[in-house]
C-alpha cells in the first residue's frame, strides 16, 4: 500500500509540475533568433531583414550578444505595434508578436541614444498571405 500511496504522490507531483509549465509555455507560433551586438563598425540586428506572412503569428527571441543594453521595438504610429523591451547584455528576451493583416515594411531598432543612429535597426518585412499552402 505504501508503494501505491508513493506512486500515486509521484505522479500528483509529476502532473502538476507539468501543468505549470504550460503556464509559463511561450506561444506565438514561429521562433525567429534576432541577435543584437556592438561590432567596431557600430552596432546591428542580425538578421538585418525578417520576412513574414500577414497575419503570422511570430515569437522573437532576442540575444544580446554585446556588452551594453539594447532595446527592441516598433511601437510609434505606422510601425509594427512592437512594445519596447530592453535586454541586458548576455540575456535574452521573448516577444510574442502577430504581424498585420496587410503587408508593408515595418523599422524594428534599439532607441537607446545613438544605437539606432550606429545601424541598429532592422526591417521586418510583412508579405501577402499565401493561401496555397
Amino acid at each position: 500500500m505504501k508503494k501505491l500511496t508513493f506512486l500515486a504522490v509521484t505522479l500528483t507531483v509529476a502532473a502538476l509540475a507539468f501543468s505549470a509549465c504550460s503556464l509559463t509555455a511561450v506561444g506565438g507560433g514561429q521562433e525567429i533568433t534576432v541577435t543584437a551586438r556592438e561590432t567596431d563598425d557600430g552596432m546591428s540586428f542580425e538578421p538585418a531583414v525578417i520576412t513574414v506572412e500577414a497575419g503570422d503569428e511570430v515569437t522573437f527571441v532576442i540575444k544580446n550578444a554585446g556588452t551594453v543594453d539594447h532595446e527592441f521595438e516598433s511601437i510609434a504610429e505606422g510601425e509594427a505595434g512592437i512594445e519596447e523591451i530592453i535586454i541586458p547584455p548576455g540575456r535574452s528576451r521573448r516577444v510574442n508578436w502577430t504581424a498585420p493583416d496587410e503587408p508593408g515594411s515595418f523599422p524594428v531598432y534599439c532607441d537607446l541614444p545613438g544605437h539606432r543612429a550606429a545601424g541598429m535597426e532592422l526591417t521586418l518585412e510583412v508579405t501577402p498571405r499565401d493561401d496555397a499552402e
